[in-house]
């Protein structure tokens, strides 16, 4: 895939076609009868929030999640007016308004300020309350949410738009856990009915909800890692971010020639080490030296010696027709080779989460629509 750069290093390739086709999966799991929030906190995973919120807004998304102020705020400089909840922030009242942003709210405190500070503005918020059915996060716990929730809700200057809680499992082969996770947000949402309590939204499925337990859609999802491709399913995902670079010296080295610091790889042969200006300063872990891989020539070469802050040494001594500037992809396809985000977190024992938004903010993000 091209991606046109003025990059001299690495870059990161977003395929905003991918990023819809992704979105599209989401509506064909919930058979377009619940409406879409997207989850684009942490740069939309790494991704770059603004230009990824607008496609998917484009496309359909009814509403964006991030988790702190901050990252509402840089949406709406960015131009963006579509309805943004913020999860985990209690400490930003006044921008809330000032934003017109939605907030989680997950303690009386929190709703207190907010209530107070509507009045003062003579306006009405709304919010999402957040319930803790088994994540042991944040959110009203099954011992004091009803009666917290009745309390909120006869606080004039609050609107009570959507009621949602968290999977801690639904990942998981068994999925017990989840669903009595999943009772006890119904119970819960029944009992509150009961006294005039009800919420326009009601949400609780992840990534992983949306594509293994429908009977958690309710009337909004917050699909997150699936948008970009990863998590259950993923065979049946687009990936939408390629990490790429180029090499910037190669060098042919005798046997017995250390690469990088310690000297943990010393040649056993005549060699050729590529040089490559990306590091666990941009986000690719130093885990991956003497493991990792990259393609390069639609071949797989071997990381060479430990990653730096700022450069990763190949060996593509079996490669042929290598050169200064040869394209280097670390994350996505080449010929028919490729490395995706979970292949790299398995090797360094984590997940792709972690993998994609590690990616620092020196590595250009360059869209293809």
């Amino acid at each position: 895939m091209a991606y046109e750069t003025d990059s001299p290093s690495a870059f990161a390739g977003i395929d905003l076609k991918a990023l819809s086709r992704n979105l599209d999966a989401v509506r064909k799991k919930t058979k377009n009868k619940s409406a879409i929030l997207a989850v684009v906190k942490a740069g939309a995973y790494g991704h770059g929030a603004v230009q990824v919120s607008r496609q998917l807004l484009d496309k359909g998304a009814s509403m964006l999640g991030v988790a702190f102020a901050d990252e509402a705020i840089e949406l709406r400089d960015a131009g963006i007016k579509a309805p943004v909840l913020v999860f985990f922030d209690r400490d930003n009242t006044e921008a809330y308004f000032e934003y017109k942003l939605t907030p989680v709210v997950f303690d009386l405190e929190t709703a207190r300020r907010i209530a107070d500070e509507a009045h003062r503005r003579r306006c009405r918020l709304p919010v999402h309350i957040k319930v803790d059915t088994g994540m042991g996060r944040i959110g009203f716990t099954p011992q004091n949410a009803f009666q917290s929730i009745i309390k909120i809700s006869r606080m004039k200057n609050i609107e009570l738009e959507g009621i949602m809680s968290h999977f801690s499992e639904a990942d998981l082969a068994d999925k017990e856990f989840a669903l009595r996770q999943i009772e006890n947000f119904i119970y819960l949402v029944k009992s509150l009915k009961k006294r005039n309590v009800s919420f326009k939204f009601r949400h609780m499925s992840n990534s992983a909800a949306v594509m293994s337990l429908p009977e958690a859609h309710f009337n909004m999802v917050r699909p997150g890692i699936m948008l970009y491709g990863c998590g259950i399913g993923e065979n049946r995902l687009s990936p939408v971010l390629s990490l790429k670079s180029r090499i910037i010296q190669i060098k042919k080295v005798p046997a017995n020639t250390p690469v990088s610091y310690g000297r943990t790889f010393i040649t056993r042969r005549k060699s050729v080490i590529a040089t490559v200006p990306l590091g666990y300063a941009d986000g690719y872990n130093r885990k991956l030296s003497n493991c990792g891989e990259a393609l390069v020539n639609g071949r797989r070469a071997p990381v060479a010696g430990r990653v730096c802050m700022d450069t990763v040494m190949l060996d593509v001594t079996e490669i042929p027709g290598v050169k200064e500037n040869t394209e280097v992809v670390l994350i996505g396809r080449q010929g028919k080779e490729k490395i995706t985000a979970r292949d790299i977190a398995d090797k360094i024992g984590t997940i792709p989460y972690e993998v994609l938004t590690s990616i620092g903010s020196r590595v250009k993000r360059v869209y293809k629509f």
